[in-house]
């Protein structure tokens, strides 16, 4: 997610830490691949909600690269606005560094953008479509005139469509699913990223309010922010129950207890848990839907491990 890509951009990296001239790990990283799981599970899930879904996996495969090509695009978009405020608060980034070039950054921003138009004209026009508002959506959270990213009410609704909505909707009509149905049936997963968007503004409520971020934490601060990431879990909730959606509504109850927490007590580490947590449990219902989405993950968890713990000494990502 686009509010997952910040909040790992929190990172620092030690002053004393000069990284070499970029090579291609730095590229294929830049493009944020560990961010991309959170966009692939509500994929997979719009897929199997279909019962006419096709028998070959060939179709859902290739939207998960389209998906892939979209958030990556999102997550390059987001780096290049950024750059300045990032280099001025020494923040852990490719483009401050000068890892990736501005230049490159702007050529694979151009390349994503295409792959992802293309790809999903391939699939058809209604998910063309849908990806094409994504990426108009991308691009209103980081930059043109609405910079949605420092309007709360504003972010939060583009995540929850851009992250929650339409990739389930992408998922559901390549099964075989009609707009409308997909559409209604999306609705729980807006309120469920809408609560994970919030918990990650929760810890950088000091930095963002330094450079004059607005986001929905700094607004409210922790304690009602907490309330609100909640509130949002609760609702998606009661909607998955109703639309009979059991993988989501069982992935957010078990997470309820750790989102409670963070109401009882405030912080920045129980609001990370809460979102890591939920996300952790709805990857394992999309696995269970299709098994070799867990090894991707692990494949992907590990390399993404050792390149952070071999290129800037971090452990990352961490459970909190």
């Amino acid at each position: 997610m686009v509010s997952m890509a910040e909040y790992s951009s929190k990172l620092q990296m030690p002053d004393t830490l000069k990284p070499a001239r970029g090579g291609i790990l730095d590229y294929i990283f830049f493009l944020r691949p560990m961010l991309h799981p959170p966009v692939w599970t509500i994929v997979i899930l719009g897929y199997y909600r279909s019962p006419s879904r096709p028998e070959s996996i060939s179709v859902l495969i290739l939207l998960l690269a389209i998906s892939s090509a979209a958030a990556g695009w999102a997550y390059v978009v987001n780096q290049i606005t950024d750059v300045e405020s990032d280099r001025i608060n020494n923040k852990l980034y490719f483009l401050p560094r000068g890892l990736v070039s501005l230049k490159a950054s702007y050529i694979m921003a151009f390349i994503l953008f295409s792959l992802t138009l293309i790809g999903g004209f391939l699939m058809s026009r209604t998910i063309a479509l849908l990806f094409g508002l994504g990426l108009i959506l991308g691009y209103a959270y980081s930059a043109g005139p609405l910079m949605g990213k420092n309007r709360p009410v504003t972010s939060a609704t583009i995540n929850g469509m851009a992250h929650g909505i339409l990739p389930f909707m992408a998922g559901q009509i390549a099964a075989g699913g009609d707009w409308k149905s997909a559409l209604a049936l999306s609705v729980p997963y807006f309120f469920a990223v809408v609560a994970v968007f919030i918990g990650t503004t929760i810890p950088d409520i000091s930095g963002d309010s330094r450079i004059g971020k607005i986001t929905p934490a700094v607004v409210m601060g922790t304690g009602p922010a907490a309330v609100g990431m909640t509130f949002s879990v609760i609702i998606s909730i009661v909607l998955g129950l109703l639309a009979g959606d059991t993988p989501l509504a069982i992935a957010a109850i078990l997470s309820l207890p750790f989102y409670i927490v963070a109401v009882i007590r405030p912080s920045d580490r129980a609001a990370v848990i809460a979102v890591k947590i939920s996300v952790l449990f709805l990857s394992l219902a999309a696995c269970w839907r299709f098994w070799p989405y867990a090894v991707t993950l692990i494949v992907l968890l590990v390399s993404t491990r050792a390149y952070y713990r071999r290129r800037f000494g971090l452990s990352y990502p961490s459970i909190a």
